[in-house]
């Protein structure tokens, strides 16, 4: 087009469309040009290498090219209509339409417009008698990350005067970067939550230790993990999905509020697996062959509304699983084996709307139970081994027509005559109760009388091996059956009562532990001790003792003042607390006057040779527990002393002699936590 038209100044109207133009500058139109169609050539940039502003363009046609991008030095300031569809525009600079006052339409459909700031469409501001532009930028291929929420909402925006109109925001459909939740959804039906953006680390403004581990208010997301949030920070989630993990990752960030961990091996979950995501709404732990569930698992989970446990091999519920989701409200177990549940499982689930339990191996569960529920709508129970006994199948039915609408596969639930289940019977919601007590009335009748004759010996030989086989479980089991009795019923069988000398120490415990594992004993092991239906007054090592005091002195004092001593025997107790010569002497001079009433934490795994011949002593002639064990904490209940009622207590500390007229002061016994700030270098009154 070059030397063609500047020469031509009344020269009002230009069509060169269609044809084969690569190169396109405003040099080449004259000054008085007002409309200017450039559609289906081969553009590739609106070129203003003179940077005229002299033109009176009113209606520009680019359409149908191969522009790639645009910004505000390509586009007149006079313009009015602008169409640039049907490009292959991926970038508009930052206040590309700034200064166009005059602006009525853009066509920016149909390009490849992915990522765009808000800023590109920003306008200066218009007087409220001037109609705000209107764009159309369907049939681009956005993705919605945190940075594109503004899209949805721009319409929204109309006081501000300083942003155009939207026509086809529902033709507009966005890449969601977090695929679970659709590869493209329509940009007005995504919730604001979904806009995420993915990141390896973060640490917000305020946070002053992001250089430790355990930091907070550090995220970092756990390896072969992707992690997105929102632009506020409120959605934050943890895709751990099909890694083929064995067990829950130690580093989920404490904000964490949706957690996927599906299509894993995890096999066994153990207790308080989750402490301290407290923001946790959304959890995924299904198909990932979960056999088992220990108590309080999911400790912590206060503000948990789903949890997904389908598609597992789980066989029982003991009850006291699912403690602490008050407000769960969807919970999902359908596709396991389930064979028992106990009945009071689902009690404290307070607000639960959704449960599913088909596809088990349940026998009698009592369903009708259930009821006590006001707000649960939703509940699945076919494909189960439902028992054909004739009270429970009555009880069951009742319930069943009572609530067809909350059942919604009522019409599918069968009894089984048969415990494998077999030989199916009729259907629960029209089983013919009078038949069932008739036919065992009629079965009752028919019993041979020669059984009467071998009744008696029978039952005595049934007898005498049940008490022999019960002989041998309490000599084999005695330790735990003794924690069990006392876990249930507060009795210790067996066990010497405490010394009189001991009842009024000072601490129930006091805790030796490494510096590298204080977050566990703060968290776990003391949090549960101190705050358990029976508090213990305990002492640790890092938290309680004063900064500037002599180690071997304090520990000597610690233990003679406790009426326990707890080790917590890991890795970095071995490499970091057991090699310095005061530490290990201390604990020698007092643990082999004290060694029966030492308790020993095994935290992790250990292997024997890591242990000098000290530590191994330890294990075999004192109580040793280990983390993983199942009935950790009623082992650890259990060898601790019975809690004393709070009384005043007056004490005079004189065990060490340079020292001791810093101790010779009289202290109560009442509140934990004057006593700890006490002996940082407090006053010299002590409380406990």
């Amino acid at each position: 087009m070059d030397n063609l038209f500047e020469s031509l100044p009344k020269l009002l109207w230009l069509n060169v469309s269609d044809n084969q133009i690569e190169v396109f500058d405003y040099h080449f139109v004259p000054v008085n040009l007002q409309w200017l169609d450039l559609h289906k050539n081969k553009i590739n940039q609106l070129g203003n290498f003179m940077e005229r502003h002299d033109l009176n363009l009113q209606t520009i046609d680019a359409s149908h090219n191969e522009l790639e991008y645009i910004s505000s030095i390509q586009i007149p300031d006079s313009v009015q209509l602008l169409f640039l569809n049907d490009n292959k525009i991926s970038v508009v600079e930052p206040f590309t339409f700034f200064k166009k006052v005059n602006l009525t339409r853009v066509d920016l459909y149909a390009n490849q417009l992915s990522k765009m700031d808000m800023s590109a469409l920003r306008l200066m501001k218009l007087p409220p008698e001037k109609a705000l532009p209107e764009f159309y930028l369907g049939g681009n291929p956005f993705i919605c990350d945190c940075n594109m929420e503004w899209l949805q909402r721009i319409n929204g925006l109309e006081h501000e005067r300083q942003n155009p109109k939207i026509m086809d925001l529902e033709s507009i459909y966005c890449q969601m970067p977090f695929a679970r939740t659709g590869a493209f959804k329509a940009l007005v039906e995504v919730n604001p939550s979904q806009f995420l953006c993915q990141y390896e680390t973060h640490c917000f403004a305020l946070c002053h230790c992001c250089e430790f581990d355990a930091c907070d208010c550090e995220m970092t997301c756990p390896d072969g993990c992707g992690c997105y949030h929102d632009q506020s920070w409120r959605a934050n989630i943890v895709d751990c999905s099909l890694q083929d993990v064995q067990q829950v990752p130690e580093r989920i960030p404490m904000d964490a509020t949706q957690v996927y961990l599906d299509g894993n091996d995890l096999r066994n979950l153990s207790s308080h697996s989750f402490i301290g995501r407290k923001h946790l709404q959304i959890l995924f732990l299904n198909n990932s062959n979960v056999k088992s569930v220990d108590n309080e698992t999911f400790s912590g989970l206060a503000r948990l509304t789903a949890l997904h446990l389908q598609d597992n091999v789980l066989e029982a519920l003991r009850g006291n699983e699912f403690q602490g989701l008050q407000i769960v409200r969807e919970l999902y177990l359908h596709n396991n084996k389930l064979r028992y549940v106990h009945q009071h499982t689902f009690a404290t689930l307070f607000h639960l709307e959704v449960l599913t339990l088909h596809n088990n191996h349940l026998i009698n569960f009592p369903v009708w139970r259930l009821v006590d529920n006001p707000y649960l709508g939703h509940v699945s129970l076919s494909a189960n081994q439902w028992s054909c006994q004739c009270q429970f199948v009555e009880s069951f039915g009742i319930w069943l027509n009572g609530n067809e609408r909350k059942v919604s596969d009522s019409q599918d639930i069968k009894c089984f005559a048969d415990e494998m289940g077999k030989q199916p019977g009729s259907y629960i919601i029209d089983f013919n109760v009078t038949t069932c007590m008739n036919t065992t009335a009629t079965f009752t009748v028919i019993q041979p009388i020669v059984l009467d004759n071998l009744l008696h010996p029978v039952i005595a030989t049934c007898v005498a091996f049940v008490v022999i086989v019960l002989l041998i479980i309490c000599v084999l089991y005695r330790v735990t059956i003794r924690v069990w009795i006392y876990s249930h019923c507060g009795f210790r069988m067996c066990h010497k009562t405490t010394n009189s000398e001991d009842r009024d120490k000072l601490f129930d415990a006091f805790v030796s532990y490494s510096s590298k594992d204080e977050a566990w004993v703060n968290q776990v092991l003391a949090g549960e001790l101190e705050r358990g239906e029976r508090p213990y007054r305990v002492c640790l090592h890092y938290r309680d003792f004063p900064v500037t005091a002599y180690i071997a002195d304090t520990i000597v004092e610690a233990v003679e003042s406790s009426r326990r001593t707890i080790i917590v025997l890991s890795k970095n107790f071995i490499e970091n607390e057991w090699c310095r010569f005061q530490f290990k002497s201390a604990h020698h001079e007092v643990l082999k006057k004290r060694r029966q009433r030492l308790i020993v934490i095994v935290l992790g795994e250990i292997p024997a040779r890591d242990l000098d011949p000290d530590l191994r002593l330890y294990l075999k002639t004192n109580t040793c527990i280990h983390d993983s064990d199942k009935y950790f904490w009623e082992k650890l209940r259990y060898a601790m002393p019975d809690v004393q009622n709070s009384q005043r207590v007056v004490h005079t500390y004189s065990s060490i002699p340079e020292r001791s007229s810093s101790y010779t002061n009289k202290y109560s016994v009442n509140s934990p936590s004057s006593m700890h700030q006490n002996l940082r270098g407090g006053s010299d009154t002590y409380w406990a």
